[in-house]
């Protein structure tokens, strides 16, 4: 179960997380009960490598620094299935995880959160 993220195929993260930001107000109404308008709601989805090889982690690094929004693709949510969601992109610092030549042998421990761009309310 691969991750396509702006067309580029990477192995499956290590650990995963999909969670809701909401754009809400909040009301107390005048018999004390409190209710909530939902006015956008997206996702957030944190995906965690522990060993990620050079390769692997420049082509991510690479469409991560574009800045533009990117396409994500991803059967294990069904929210991100084919053609997939819109979501910026921004990645953590790299943690060497093994030592090594920074071309051959090396891996990487490394984070990247993706917020979608539109609501999807």
């Amino acid at each position: 179960m691969a991750i396509t993220l702006g067309g580029t195929t990477l192995p499956c993260p290590k650990d995963s997380t999909r969670q809701y930001i909401l754009k809400k107000a909040d009301v107390e109404t005048l018999g004390g009960k409190t209710r909530w308008d939902v006015m956008a709601r997206k996702y957030k989805y944190t995906l965690r490598w522990d060993f990620i090889s050079v390769t692997d982690y420049d082509a991510l690094e690479d469409k991560v620094n574009t800045l533009v929004p990117l396409t994500f693709i991803w059967d294990k949510y069904t929210s991100t299935t084919s053609p997939g969601v819109s979501v910026l992109a921004s990645l953590s610092d790299r943690k060497p995880t093994t030592p090594g030549n920074q071309t051959l042998g090396f891996y990487s421990n490394v984070t990247l959160e993706l917020i979608e761009v539109d609501s999807r309310i």
